[in-house]
């Protein structure tokens, strides 16, 4: 299938295109400069696949819980292919491409992305079933949901991070970081195909972000409304 899709849940972009056997993928560390390079590497990739967008079958974007920039950017940005050339657009929640990788692990999966200080967006998944909703957590009560004795996966942007943490508090916990190379763009290709395949709606153009939060503008307002 030929295909475009894009991480735009943390700092580090990422965009892929997919010309059936062929991926042309970009990844950027930078920061908060995606608005400035998001469209010139949407572009770029696609020109290297070969590909326009009128030849896309489908477009797949991290849809949340992440940066709430990145998150509207790269949903805004495939909602305009999709209004322009009728391209069906597939909104994967960002921890389940995060740990579509570990699907077949035998241990509890915990992707985590980071949210500030101490605070992360998680959720948890056995063989590749989410067991509980998106929440976002200091690492302490994010603890207190896993038993000590059993042993836990962490993956995602902020798996080093968390483990680190989590040794500084406290070292009884068993948690192998794994902080794949790759981007999760592969994964977002993957499970936008099963949802195809299981004839699955793609998103509507009401659709938004997947927030778990308020954003920092909203938490203003309401403070100056209150006062």
């Amino acid at each position: 299938m030929k295909a475009l899709a894009i991480d735009c849940a943390v700092t580090k972009l990422s965009v892929a295109a997919k010309n059936e056997g062929n991926t042309i993928k970009l990844t950027l560390d930078i920061g908060m400069k995606q608005s400035e390079k998001l469209l010139p590497a949407i572009d770029y990739v696609m020109k290297e696949a070969g590909l326009s967008a009128k030849d896309l079958d489908y477009t797949t974007v991290t849809l949340g819980p992440g940066s709430f920039t990145g998150l509207r950017l790269g949903l805004s940005a495939l909602k305009a292919i999709t209004l322009s050339d009728n391209v069906p657009l597939y909104g994967i929640p960002s921890l389940e491409a995060y740990s579509w990788p570990y699907k077949k692990a035998i241990e509890t999966v915990l992707p985590v992305i980071e949210a500030k200080e101490d605070e992360f967006f998680y959720s948890f998944y056995i063989r590749g079933e989410k067991i509980r909703n998106e929440e976002d957590s200091e690492i302490e009560e994010i603890l207190k949901q896993i038993d000590a004795e059993s042993s836990v996966l962490v993956c995602g942007p902020g798996a080093k991070t968390f483990v680190e943490r989590t040794n500084e508090i406290t070292p009884l916990y068993s948690l192998h970081c794994f902080c794949p190379e790759n981007d999760c763009c592969e994964s977002l290709f993957e499970i936008a195909e099963k949802m195809i395949a299981e004839k699955k709606e793609p998103l509507k153009d009401y659709d938004g972000p997947l927030y778990v939060r308020k954003s920092e503008a909203e938490i203003v307002l309401e403070s100056k409304n209150k006062n």
